[in-house]
């Protein structure tokens, strides 16, 4: 019989297009159903030639992945449990920090009280490391219950059987866009739905025998929502988006899932479109009940994780970003014209005092008046500290024997003697008069730290980068946070503790952003970029290890950038020309990126498999 092939190329190319075929009528790989149709034909011959007992009734688990696989019911039981895994953790976490953040405000009064005094208008370095310190480690540590509770669900979850299930329902997707249904556990690992690391991520992907998958894998893992990125969401969607916390949270937990997926494609089609592929075949385990002993385990063992993090990496970082941001700092012209100003109004608080002369002279030189100001910290502080009626008691007795007059004064007027109250119109006033000189003082140590910061190595570098960055919302004191987060992203939330501080122990981060001019589309923007940041370097380092390849490290640092920036610039510039407000530029980018990710499954990519 003739052949209809004149060559041997000729058959191939026949076969390629039977194998394209096949691949868009069945959605999946002509390899995955070589495999299936195996496993038929074995089941078949099996059955003809092996004698079963009867049948045991279906089990549970089989009949329960009839309904969480199913390729409709599957996908919108996945976003229900990350809807409730958010609504639970963070909406309800969020609520228990208001009772956790009096204690560690109170932690940070009792270290504050071991330190020496502030000065009048400059204080001493050890200070203002040490509080610079404390502040970026409590910002962070204030959201324990929130992270423990979404270590527990986790913990939930897998102990369940559902996470493996996760990359079965997840399979046929990350198929259209060049990854693979093992791709899905590296994610997950690296933060598919928030909590993860990138480290293991990029390292898990060591099992994913598809070359171009795994690639793919390795370079969009690290725009993940790991870990370290969860306190900035926390920050400022509880700020900004408070009456929509459980939408803001969804929204950052899959709007990246999005990105990734699109920029996943976009890489399977031009630079790594000649890399093999391989199919996937996964065993489903049986679903089991979770073990308290076996959630409290896990839940514990990543808190303690997180821990170690916070008190090594970041408090580390921390000292190096204060030194940044503090030096070199002003000059020595602009030291003299400050400490000009703050003697100015010294000398108005000294003659608005003269008239009561019993307090003139408990505060008339540099040294008494900076006495009387720790003892006016030392006091309030240890008033915030007290435990009770009895403690405050005791506090009151400590501080009245270590000088009366200015216990007097701390206490307008207004103190127990004998038993009885007293008043003494005379240290009121000198209060009063104190107050607005404090008020003088205070606004010109915030001065003299603005100044400090922009005039600082880590405050030029964020002026430099500000006339591209304002596009994005970004100004040089954010390009100072973002840029300390290259290290770790946990910096963030720490270097805007240390940029935006306050001489108020007790006031959350929160409200100093407030104050600060941020809006909306500024923590939106924010979020957005950081959700695509570059990854640290510990993940750069496993890119490098995993990857083998210098150019893979680079380009997984540099193109999250160029990302996240335009992601940024559309939030931000985009929502102020059509006038959104928060949460409406939210839900435009959103649709927006799901355009984007529909937009490039469209395109087609050739399998090229190993011969």
């Amino acid at each position: 019989m003739k052949s209809k092939f004149n060559s041997l190329t000729e058959v191939l190319a026949f076969a390629d297009r039977k194998r394209e075929k096949f691949k868009s009528e069945n959605f999946y790989e002509l390899e995955s159903h070589f495999a299936q149709s195996y496993y038929k034909k074995a089941g078949d011959i099996c059955q003809e030639v092996v004698e079963k007992p009867a049948e045991k009734q279906e089990s549970l688990s089989k009949k329960a992945d009839k309904i969480i696989l199913h390729k409709f019911f599957g996908p919108l039981i996945l976003l229900g449990i990350i809807y409730l895994l958010y609504e639970l953790s963070i909406v309800k976490g969020y609520e228990i920090t208001n009772y956790t953040w009096p204690y560690l405000s109170s932690l940070k009064g009792l270290i504050v009280s071991w330190l020496l005094g502030e000065g009048l208008l400059f204080d001493p370095v050890l200070r203002s490391l040490v509080i610079s310190v404390v502040d970026g480690v409590l910002a962070i540590l204030n959201y324990i219950p929130i992270f423990l509770i979404l270590f527990t669900l986790i913990a939930i979850l897998e102990d369940i059987g559902y996470i493996p299930r996760v990359t079965f329902i997840m399979d046929r997707v990350a198929r259209r866009f060049g990854l693979h249904g093992q791709s899905v556990f590296p994610l997950v690992l690296s933060g598919l739905f928030v909590g993860g690391c990138a480290v293991p991520g990029v390292m898990a992907t060591r099992g994913i025998k598809d070359e171009k998958a795994r690639l793919a894998t390795i370079l969009i893992a690290p725009i993940m929502n790991c870990l370290a990125k969860t306190p900035l969401y926390i920050l400022l969607v509880s700020m900004f988006f408070s009456d929509f916390k459980p939408q803001a949270m969804f929204f950052i937990a899959t709007v990246n899932i999005f990105i990734a997926l699109g920029i996943s494609k976009i890489l399977s089609l031009t630079v790594l479109k000649h890399k093999l592929s391989s199919p996937f075949v996964m065993e489903m385990p049986a679903y089991h009940l979770p073990t308290l002993k076996g959630v409290a385990r896990r839940s514990l063992e990543r808190l303690w994780l997180f821990l170690k993090k916070i008190t090594t990496v970041v408090a580390v970082v921390m000292v190096i970003v204060f030194f940044l941001i503090n030096y070199p700092g002003i000059n020595a012209a602009q030291k003299a014209a400050y400490s000009s100003e703050i003697a100015t109004a010294q000398n108005e608080f000294y003659q608005e005092i003269e008239q009561y002369p019993a307090y003139q002279q408990a505060l008339n030189n540099d040294q008494k008046l900076q006495s009387f100001i720790n003892y006016n910290n030392s006091y309030n502080n240890a008033k915030l500290n007290a435990g009770g009626e009895n403690s405050l008691a005791k506090v009151q007795t400590e501080y009245k024997a270590k000088n009366l007059l200015f216990y007097k004064i701390v206490n307008r007027g207004r103190y127990q003697e004998n038993g009885e109250w007293q008043s003494d119109r005379n240290a009121a006033q000198v209060f009063r008069q104190y107050r607005l000189f404090d008020r003088s003082r205070k606004t010109l140590r915030a001065e003299v730290n603005n100044q400090n910061m922009a005039n600082s190595v880590m405050g030029k570098l964020g002026y430099y980068l500000e006339p591209v960055s304002t596009y994005a919302g970004f100004d040089w004191k954010i390009n100072m946070a973002l840029i300390s987060s290259l290290a770790a992203k946990e910096n963030s939330v720490a270097t805007l503790g240390a940029i935006y501080k306050t001489e108020n122990p007790r006031e959350k981060l929160e409200n100093r952003l407030g104050q600060s001019g941020w809006t909306a589309l500024h923590a939106l923007a924010m979020m957005v970029f950081m959700a695509l940041y570059p990854p640290c370097i510990p993940t750069l380092v496993a890119v490098r290890q995993e990857t083998g390849s210098t150019k893979w490290m680079l380009f997984a640092l540099l193109y999250p950038i160029g990302l996240g920036f335009i992601s940024g610039v559309l939030i931000f510039s985009g929502g102020s020309y059509f006038d959104l407000s928060g949460i409406q530029a939210m839900g435009a980018f959103y649709l927006l990126a799901i355009v984007f990710m529909l937009t490039m499954a469209l395109f087609k990519t050739k399998a090229v498999y190993e011969s």
